[in-house]
């Protein structure tokens, strides 16, 4: 009489086979099928990857500034309107503007438990830089100082 509990449970254990996970198969590459295309890599950022950064490459002309150049740049010119502000270069953005030829740099930053930003436009060489704007304004602020910027109305220091 013990065979009839154990037929019993033979359909229930079936079942329960069925239910365990497949192990996935890896695709084998065929003659029709591209090779995957290389992600693109970062132009520029101001710290390693990966970071929220996006920049812009300026045109290939002598020397370029390094992407912590230009954070120490913008970080140094507005440090005297906030010296206590917490600044944070891993989060900074740099952006190469083609019609001024600068770079829009922005760079969070707290003080006092308020956000706000760090903003620089930075044109020139490494070895004579050329800080022609620089300021602090909260986030939503940002893209209205790049569209001064851009149109040529900026007023250097805010």
């Amino acid at each position: 009489m013990r065979l009839r509990p154990a037929l019993v449970l033979l359909p229930v254990l079936v079942l329960l086979a069925g239910c365990a996970p497949t192990p996935a198969s890896t695709p084998t590459p065929s003659a029709t099928t591209a090779p995957p295309s290389p992600s693109p890599t970062p132009t520029r950022s101001a710290t390693p990857a990966p970071t929220p950064t996006e920049t812009s490459e300026p045109p290939q002309s002598g020397a370029e500034f390094t992407s912590a150049q230009l954070v120490e740049l913008c970080t140094a010119n507005t440090k005297a309107l906030a010296p206590d502000a917490t600044y944070f270069p891993d989060m900074a953005t740099a952006e190469w503007l083609d019609q001024p030829s600068l770079w829009f740099v922005v760079i969070p930053k707290t003080l006092n438990g308020q956000d706000s930003v760090a903003v620089c436009g930075i044109g020139g060489s490494p070895d004579a830089p050329d800080v022609s704007m620089h300021g602090e304004s909260l986030p939503d602020g940002v893209a209205e100082i790049r569209q001064e910027l851009l149109t040529g109305t900026s007023e250097g220091d805010s």
